[in-house]
């Protein structure tokens, strides 16, 4: 399925910085998790209504992809979109697509696994009922794994 960025319930832009970009002048591979990491964080703000407290990070990531469509410049501004998909006990994953803003080029893809962690027993949990809760306020129904 090919969807465009403005179907994700949250979507971040991003001006691509000097500091992103590697010796060939485009945004260097590892830069585009950070990309990732900072639309992940509008999500879950938008979720929880907070990101400020310990206890709105309780997870920790598992897993995490990307793929790399084309590549983006200087001073581009790329589009962001994040959807939580495949929501499990104790994990869900949380799949994004970049597009530059300018010209809807495709520019990657990919998806985060975040397990639910207890910190203090040093151990995964169950995911809160109130993170699910956040889920459904920010994009409706999302898929349930068995």
């Amino acid at each position: 399925m090919d969807e465009s960025v403005g179907e994700y319930p949250v979507v971040l832009e991003i001006t691509v910085r000097f500091r992103d970009l590697d010796a060939m002048g485009h945004v260097n591979n590892a830069v585009y998790l950070t990309y990732f990491e900072e639309a992940r964080v509008e999500y879950l703000k938008a979720a929880s209504g907070s990101m400020k407290n310990p206890e709105d990070f309780n997870f920790v990531l598992a897993e995490a992809l990307c793929r790399y469509h084309s590549p983006a410049f200087l001073g581009e501004k790329l589009k962001v979109g994040v959807k939580a998909s495949e929501v499990g006990r104790k994990s869900f994953k949380f799949v994004y697509r970049i597009e530059s803003a300018e010209d809807g080029r495709l520019v990657a893809t990919g998806h985060t696994v975040q397990v639910a962690y207890d910190y203090e027993n040093r151990r995964p949990m169950p995911l809160s009922d109130r993170l699910l809760e956040g889920f459904r306020k920010v994009q409706g129904d999302f898929s349930r794994k068995k």
